[in-house]
């Protein structure tokens, strides 16, 4: 059996889809006209990636790691990453500072409200020369 093939049609069904199609064809435009800054790229300067490398912790690290796999709470997290519920909160916090995650406030049925993390990119590139000519 055939996987069925994905669409442009598909793209119109979903928001979030159609989204993910504009900012991918934005960054597509970007390279074939070899632009020197990629759209949703985040540029540092060296005093700035040094903070934000001091930021990046083991633990938000590996928070980051755990929100790739998909749409978890604070309290999934932190069972997941066998923390304290509040200091994944506050590493949650900074993380989304960073601009790491994005963190949506959603209803949780008979209890309130939860927050979901979600990462905002699939990997972190590091392009750092170390020595100038």
């Amino acid at each position: 059996m055939t996987k069925p093939k994905i669409t442009l049609a598909d793209f119109a069904k979903s928001p979030v889809l159609q989204e993910h199609a504009r900012k991918s064809r934005a960054v597509a435009r970007a390279l074939d006209e070899s632009a020197e800054v990629l759209p949703y790229a985040k540029t540092f300067t060296s005093f700035e990636f040094e903070d934000f490398l001091s930021q990046l912790t083991p633990k938000r690290f590996e928070l980051l790691r755990l929100a790739s796999k998909g749409r978890r709470s604070i309290a999934d997290l932190a069972t997941a990453a066998h923390r304290d519920q509040s200091a994944v909160s506050r590493d949650v916090a900074k993380l989304s500072q960073l601009g790491l995650v994005k963190v949506e406030v959603v209803t949780n049925e008979g209890h309130g409200r939860k927050k979901i993390v979600m990462p905002v990119a699939s990997t972190i590139s590091i392009n750092a020369p170390i020595a100038t000519a």
